[in-house]
């Protein structure tokens, strides 16, 4: 049994800035459908358009709704108007059990750089792989 199983079925936006994208995926929103996070293989799901392999750094998911609102309230002052709003609408949608939800909020994500920034984040940051190189070894 893989650990990572229960990231099966996570929805994820291949990231908008990936330098290597030889699938054509960037900026696309998928569904993993495998992850063996220990080769930093995850295997993400595009419907009838296949399936295709990335690192964890390349894809982003939806960061927890209580660290998205309280990032947008701690902030606030310095966002527009329009970007508080969809924000605390992404942490609504993001608070959902629904996946039409979770896939709407980052559909607002994905068409707005500071509202990404504040919602999303790398699975592998997510999972707690980046910072603790250090100390595994």
């Amino acid at each position: 049994m893989n650990k990572h199983d229960e990231l099966s079925g996570t929805l994820v936006l291949l990231h908008p800035q990936l330098l290597t994208d030889p699938t054509e995926k960037k900026n696309q929103i998928g569904i993993i459908a495998s992850a063996k996070i220990e080769n930093d293989n995850v295997i993400v799901s595009f419907g009838n358009e296949g399936q295709a392999l990335f690192s964890a750094d390349a894809l982003l998911v939806l960061k927890k709704p209580s660290s998205i609102h309280f990032d947008t309230m701690q902030d606030h002052l310095k966002m527009n108007a329009q970007d508080f709003k969809n924000l605390l609408r992404v942490g609504m949608l993001a608070n959902s059990n629904l996946t039409k939800n979770h896939r709407q909020a980052i559909e607002i994500s994905r068409d707005n750089p500071v509202v990404l920034a504040y919602s999303m984040a790398s699975l592998e940051e997510e999972l707690g792989l980046k910072q603790d190189y250090s100390l595994s070894r």
